[in-house]
């Protein structure tokens, strides 16, 4: 039986490594890939090559071209806010708000122990000697997903980090999305939304 040619093969096999891609999804993107001109090939190389010199910022872990992130670099930013997220990805959501001004700590996941996730595989222990040696801090937001998993790390973190000073420690409200109906929520969300209610 004839299979694609040895180079076609590998390309289709390593694009179905991506999160997501299928075998067939995979194929459709090689050959979406070798139908374009050359120009675009070397242009993905190119791309591909650049994408090696990333590193992660050596003081909040997120991804960096090398030394600090733009972030830490940035001296106009409010040193007295720290807002703990459990991916790079989490930064660009939360700075697409443009309501969070402060400096931020990647943990690199959650503690899940079914996935063999454990504290110390996470930035926790560099949350700590951060927060210990940051002066003037008045709040630590931890922005993590609201799940089990979520809630843990939370724990952990809280456990972990206040009593290293009398900063406030707080979390992302739980409730009804904005534009949302009351009568399609769910009871456990709807119960949050209540339980955090807010006077107006």
């Amino acid at each position: 039986m004839h299979g694609y040619p040895f180079a076609l093969q590998r390309l289709i096999n390593e694009v179905s490594k991506l999160p997501g891609v299928g075998p067939r999804m995979a194929e459709r993107i090689a050959f979406y890939m070798l139908k374009k001109e050359s120009d675009y090939m070397d242009n993905f190389a190119s791309i591909l090559e650049a994408v090696k010199k990333i590193t992660f910022c050596p003081l909040c872990f997120n991804v960096s071209e090398g030394g600090q992130c733009s972030i830490c670099a940035d001296d106009s930013r409010d040193a007295s806010v720290l807002c703990v997220v459990e991916s790079p990805e989490d930064i660009i959501t939360v700075e697409r708000t443009g309501k969070f001004k402060g400096y931020y700590h990647v943990l690199n996941g959650l503690i899940s122990p079914v996935d063999g996730i454990m504290p110390e595989k996470l930035k926790l222990g560099e949350l700590n000697a951060r927060v210990k040696k940051t002066g003037g801090l008045k709040e630590v937001i931890l922005a993590v997903n609201h799940t089990v998993e979520g809630d843990a790390t939370v724990l952990y973190a809280v456990s972990l980090i206040k009593e290293n000073g009398s900063f406030k420690i707080t979390r992302l409200a739980k409730g009804l999305p904005t534009g949302s109906d009351i009568r399609y929520a769910d009871e456990l969300t709807l119960g949050q939304a209540i339980t955090e209610r807010k006077e107006i």
